[in-house]
């Protein structure tokens, strides 16, 4: 008896420990490819971190996927964090480097904005996982939400070659707020 409660004492105080927050999913993601011209495809339905896959891609043409977040007011004077999942068995692929990545963009992508991918700060590297969240590598992945502001992100392929796609409605990433 004495075992079982100081198990589920210890269960609850790491739970307790772990923020969980309300979650903000992207409202559009973009594919930026990095050719050189730099073209954006504007509102697709699943994202791609890529570099000399699929083969043969020319070199240097990596292609990177630009998220734009809707902050809502109920996040004023929260926290957020950028998180990235793949979790739905089918719905994702890893080959090769699973590292990418993660930047603010100075502005989020639109259908008829300039080719460009707006890379601003960089939050950090994170490592793909094959049902679970994205290891954080190394960088600082919480910010102060900004409250009622659209906001773009990119993530981005590291690494010689690499392949990691996601459908957006159902993996890939998100801010949670806490």
């Amino acid at each position: 008896m004495k075992t079982t409660a100081a198990l589920l004492t210890s269960i609850l105080g790491i739970a307790s420990a772990i923020p969980i927050g309300q979650t903000i999913t992207p409202t559009t993601i973009s594919l930026w490819h990095n050719t050189g011209a730099g073209l954006i495809e504007y509102d697709v339905s699943s994202g791609l971190i890529s570099r000399g896959q699929p083969e043969p891609l020319p070199a240097g043409h990596d292609i990177s996927t630009l998220m734009t977040f809707d902050f809502p007011w109920a996040s004023n004077g929260k926290t957020c964090e950028f998180m990235f999942e793949l979790t739905d068995k089918g719905n994702y692929v890893i080959l090769d480097t699973p590292f990418f990545d993660v930047f603010r963009s100075s502005q989020p992508a639109t259908h008829s904005g300039p080719g460009s991918n707006y890379r601003d700060t960089q939050l950090g590297r994170m490592k793909a996982m094959s049902m679970a969240d994205a290891e954080k590598q190394w960088g600082t992945f919480t910010f102060s939400c900004p409250a009622g502001q659209t906001k773009g992100f990119e993530v981005a392929p590291t690494g010689d070659k690499t392949k990691i796609t996601w459908n957006k409605a159902f993996d890939g990433p998100w801010i949670r707020f806490y």
